[in-house]
């Protein structure tokens, strides 16, 4: 099966995307809203309408094939020192 998201734009109407085509994910000027990398369609990036953790539980929970409410991982955003 094609693991698909289907993602809110900043200004109205949706997303699709293929799970296994996102390179990564950075925050936005807007913290409620995040930048996905695609390869082969969105490298530049593109402006997702949610934070950027919402975001990662849902490319994670479609990427290891989970139901959202059983997710048994947590997510940790390291702070930019560590980097």
């Amino acid at each position: 099966m094609i693991q698909v998201l289907s993602c809110p734009l900043p200004n109205g109407g949706m997303s699709l995307l293929k799970t296994a085509n996102i390179c990564g994910v950075t925050s936005a000027e807007c913290s409620n809203e995040c930048r996905v990398y695609v390869s082969g369609w969105a490298t530049e990036g593109i402006t997702i309408d949610l934070p950027i953790d919402e975001f990662a539980k849902m490319w994670m929970s479609a990427l290891l094939d989970l139901e959202e409410d059983s997710l048994e991982y947590d997510i940790i955003f390291a702070p930019d020192a560590m980097h």
